[in-house]
């Protein structure tokens, strides 16, 4: 039985065409630039490096610069969602209609998380926000994140969990320790795979 459902939050519960990724990305091209004060033909090659050898932009940066993750948190995430998304009735009704617990699973920030649910409509919908400041020094797709979510959420194991994300590398992570993985985007090394959230019911219709 699934009894649980962890979401990531950006470019999973909306559409990675928002535009929202692209203004966090300039933010992250924006820090490391003036802050670090790194040149800005070298800015995509400094986040390369960290993506392949740290798994996020933040973790390589602290590694890297010993930089502050609320100060980088803050910088990065201060833009006006709500010029990018909008209240959406249909993600509701959707969440509505799954009758497991939902659970928010992030990279990102509470801060973060809790304004785009906000704006979107959505935040009652979800019992609790795991972020990147609660698994810490642990980020996805670190086993060691997963097993500290299972942990915040109360839960014993990934038995009956199922787990969304738009990222491969977590994906397969969470494959790995049995929860029920879900790749949202394009089909990857045979995973399951929905073009969006909204098919989301309909596949674990589909599964029962």
């Amino acid at each position: 039985m699934l009894h649980t459902i962890f979401f990531d939050l950006d470019n999973t519960l909306y559409s990675k065409e928002s535009g929202v990724w692209e203004a966090i990305s300039e933010r992250i091209n924006i820090f490391i630039e003036t802050i670090l004060k790194i040149d800005g033909d070298k800015v995509q090659e400094v986040r390369t490096y960290c993506r392949q050898n740290y798994a996020t932009s933040l973790q390589g940066l602290k590694s890297l610069y010993q930089i502050n993750d609320d100060e980088y948190l803050e910088f990065v995430h201060d833009i006006d969602f709500a010029k990018i998304l909008s209240d959406d009735e249909n993600l509701s009704a959707l969440l509505s209609s799954l009758p497991q617990r939902k659970i928010i699973f992030t990279n990102s920030d509470s801060l973060h998380a809790n304004k785009v649910l906000n704006v979107l409509g959505i935040r009652s919908y979800f019992d609790l926000i795991i972020d990147v400041i609660s698994v810490r020094p642990f980020v996805k797709p670190h086993e060691e994140a997963f097993h500290k979510a299972l942990l915040i959420a109360g839960l014993k194991s990934s038995n009956g969990c199922v787990f969304v994300d738009d990222i491969i590398e977590n994906i397969e992570q969470a494959s790995n320790l049995g929860f029920l993985s879900i790749l949202i985007g394009d089909s990857k090394n045979g995973h399951l795979c929905i073009p969006d959230i909204f098919r989301l019911p309909g596949l674990l219709s589909s599964l029962n």
